[in-house]
């Protein structure tokens, strides 16, 4: 420990703090015994040295430039989304515009194609449009998720698997290398994928929620809560069907349900299977616009 403590302190520093100038390392009389190129810095930042073609500072020998982990981790940074959850406050900024803008935009006008009886179907266009947000919200998360889970991943391997001369290769990393990696993954990786684990976590418990809360309000109106239109089918179908035509009480509820869709005026009903194109043309009739949906 004590020999590898200079390293440390500069290994933390060797990545993705610096820019594409030319970086400073002052390394340890051991590291430099290893190394057959010293590394300096340029003292005009605008200055880059110039080094032979094959020199890739701090990278593996043998692995290629574009499957290094932290070339990796830079490229992947770099792809849209990826470096959200760079800061706390950052991400959860942006959890929340991507919120409201799905809800806006695509989930509320979906919803409000079957729940639209206003301000009646008020709770029900609400919580349809937030279970259909969360469940457009958690496979984005979870790509997030991963990409840095397989980045990590990478870091944390002793061998880099690499492919050349179309062949999958395994090169074991020097322990610098090991080190470097270590506290890359450690201190930049390791918070991001704890920031997404926490929103995942979150959107799921909100879903479960959501979904509780439909449940609830469906227990808590029941029959007498808005109509809209439902697939039966087997012996769901053959009993409502038969209760419609034996309960008189039950078939006059239904129809006062489909009622709340009229106009003032009283005009405006329709049969419920007019709100679904398919079913309309299932019910025929007008050149496959349905009985009476005109």
């Amino acid at each position: 420990d004590e020999v590898f403590e200079p390293l440390k302190m500069r290994a933390a520093l060797l990545f993705f703090w610096g820019s594409s100038e030319a970086l400073c390392v002052l390394t340890s009389t051991s590291f430099r015994a290893r190394s057959r190129v010293p590394f300096c810095m340029a003292e005009d930042p605008n200055t880059v040295e110039e080094r032979p073609a094959t020199f890739l500072p701090f990278l593996q020998p043998k692995v290629p430039e574009d499957q290094q982990p932290t070339v990796e981790m830079q490229s992947l940074r770099a792809q849209p989304f990826y470096d959200w959850a760079d800061d706390d406050d950052g991400y959860k900024q942006k959890l929340v515009g991507l919120y409201q803008n799905t809800m806006i935009f695509l989930s509320l006008p979906i919803a409000y194609t079957t729940f639209n009886v206003l301000p009646a179907e008020i709770p029900q266009i609400l919580i349809a449009a937030n279970i259909g947000t969360f469940c457009a919200m958690l496979p984005f998360a979870l790509r997030l998720r991963v990409g840095w889970g397989f980045v990590s991943m990478r870091l944390k391997e002793r061998a880099s698997y690499y492919e050349a001369e179309q062949r999958g290769l395994l090169f074991r990393k020097d322990n610098p290398t090991i080190l470097r990696d270590r506290l890359i993954e450690r201190d930049q990786v390791g918070p991001i994928i704890r920031r997404i684990d926490t929103s995942i976590a979150a959107l799921c418990v909100a879903l479960a929620l959501s979904l509780g809360a439909a449940e609830g309000i469906t227990i808590l109106e029941g029959e007498a809560g808005p109509a809209t239109l439902k697939t039966l089918t087997g012996d769901d179908a053959i009993r409502f069907n038969n209760r419609m035509r034996s309960d008189d009480a039950f078939a006059a509820r239904e129809q006062a349900r489909a009622q709340r869709k009229a106009n003032e005026d009283g005009s405006g009903v329709r049969p419920v299977y007019c709100d679904s194109r398919y079913y309309k043309i299932l019910a025929g009739g007008n050149g496959q616009g349905g009985v009476g949906c005109n």
